[in-house]
């Protein structure tokens, strides 16, 4: 099915560009015969429908014509995270049972415990490429997976989120009716393909006929030179990278007039990062998804980013969206509880996990997305904290999203999170872990900007500083329980600020 729109652009618009990697253009019906070609070269390799694909590639052409052929053929994908180690890697192509894995010569290390399964290298991928072969690709139906995209397995083992054909054309379909995305867009994409919201937004330049700017690694000197040099119209990321650009010496001289589709999820976009980004006249928007919901959920169009500020704003085209308790009752308007979330992008499964997909599926189609959040009177979402990352303080529930809210732009904070430490007395208690730029922040100061902001119990007790950057996942999420283990002995060793 979604060969098939490959096929579309190459029919409608032959000669613009699909791909532009490293000053090397790839066009759309030049990507529909090579994917053609590699499509067939996997049939002969005996890879065919129901069969599925790993790769485990940085961004480069080969990871797009590998999951282009995959889908032609019937054969799910199956993006691997860079970061894995060799046992990470095995777990996940023995989970998935990949019939191929595709890696390079940079990760070799990650494919050392694979060993009799067959792995190609992309520098070789050449020989797989079949253009004389006419042998017929199959029909693919809408339901058939598409890909496996494996969680980033903070709480215990990666778990394959799969999602079907029509799920990712679904995904494509609300992004464009989401922020306007047309066949003239450059949309910019340097961060990894690997993990959803990579993969996303190749989807939503795929799906629109939009050329994508595709870069190896992000390098903010090299991205403001392509915002300008490339006119690109469109750039979504995780927070990090947009405040990484936005502290860039040539931010306030560089040319982003055509820059026109400015997108950020993954954590809270923080009011100064919105207001550094919007003061250079690009609408910023803001986003809520998840890989269990094929990169959908909610969003917040830049006409509200002010009036609203920590929304993640409205259901998305295809989504539904509900607050639920426990057992799956609504909450009132303004009352926290589960998101969940309802659709035609919802995951099929996790894959060879029944257990886990009935605990996260409910009936009626609904997911349970392990997060808290609240709805005001108005609809829009507002994202309260991660269920697993809530800590119970005297037996009152804190949210740590909350803390890092208010304490996020302090002078001298980088970037803030806030976990649960034990606590003799009250169990748990809140503790902010800051990273700073060199300049002293103090007990005071935090608890001076939560004062007549937070009730006194989810006050923070404990303060530690740090020059290292926050740990994190590849999809920019702050690795807490890494945070958790590292600072496990924090009471006893660190004078609390109150």
């Amino acid at each position: 099915m979604l060969g098939e729109v490959l096929r579309y652009w190459a029919r409608w618009q032959p000669d613009q560009v699909a791909v532009r990697f490293e000053g090397v253009d790839t066009t759309w019906a030049e990507l529909d015969r090579r994917t053609d070609a590699l499509a067939r070269g996997f049939l002969r390799r005996g890879v065919g429908a129901g069969d599925r694909e790993a790769l485990l590639l940085l961004n480069r052409p080969e990871f797009i014509e590998v999951t282009l052929a995959c889908w032609k053929i019937g054969a799910a994908a199956v993006p691997m995270n860079v970061r894995y180690t060799a046992p990470e890697v095995a777990y996940v192509v023995g989970d998935a049972d990949c019939a191929l894995v595709v890696g390079e010569h940079a990760l070799a290390g990650g494919l050392a415990d694979l060993g009799d399964r067959h792995v190609v290298m992309a520098d070789d991928l050449a020989a797989e490429y079949l253009y004389d072969a006419v042998d017929p690709l199959p029909t693919i139906a809408a339901d058939h997976p598409a890909t496996i995209c494996y969680t980033s397995g903070t709480t215990g083992d990666p778990k394959g989120a799969v999602a079907t054909h029509a799920a990712w054309e679904s995904t494509g379909l609300a992004w464009m009716r989401g922020v306007d995305f047309r066949t003239s867009d450059r949309v910019l994409l340097p961060f990894p393909l690997a993990f959803t919201g990579g993969f996303a937004v190749w989807i939503m330049a795929f799906g629109s006929g939009a050329r994508l700017v595709l870069e190896r690694t992000f390098d903010p000197d090299r991205c403001i030179e392509l915002l300008a040099d490339e006119a690109i119209t469109a750039f979504l990321a995780v927070p990090a990278i947009f405040q990484a650009l936005a502290d860039h010496d040539r931010w306030h001289e560089v040319d982003l007039s055509a820059w026109r589709i400015a997108s950020s999820g993954g954590a809270v976009v923080p009011p100064a990062l919105l207001a550094q980004v919007q003061a250079r006249g690009v609408p910023m928007l803001q986003s809520y998804m998840l890989t269990e919901s094929t990169a959908t959920g909610t969003l917040l169009p830049s006409s509200e980013a002010v009036t609203r500020v920590g929304s993640a704003g409205l259901p998305m085209a295809h989504i539904r969206l509900r607050i639920a308790d426990d057992d799956g009752n609504e909450m009132p308007t303004g009352e926290p509880g589960e998101i969940q979330l309802a659709g035609a992008t919802i995951m099929a499964e996790y894959w060879n996990n029944p257990s886990a997909t009935t605990e996260t599926l409910l009936p009626g189609g609904w997911l349970r997305t392990g997060d808290i959040g609240q709805l005001d009177a108005d609809g829009y979402l507002y994202v309260v904290d991660r269920a697993k990352d809530m800590l119970i303080s005297g037996g009152l529930n804190v949210y740590p999203a909350e803390l890092e809210r208010v304490i996020t732009g302090l002078p001298g904070i980088v970037e803030v999170a806030v976990i649960g430490v034990p606590d003799p007395r009250w169990g748990e208690t809140p503790a902010v872990i800051a990273v700073t730029d060199g300049s002293e922040v103090t007990g005071a100061d935090v608890l001076g900007a939560c004062a007549g902001r937070l009730a006194d119990f989810k006050l923070p007790r404990f303060l530690v500083t740090r020059a290292d950057p926050l740990p994190r996942n590849m999809s920019g999420k702050v690795l807490k329980r890494q945070l958790r283990d590292e600072y496990a002995d924090l009471v006893g060793t660190v004078t609390p600020i109150r």
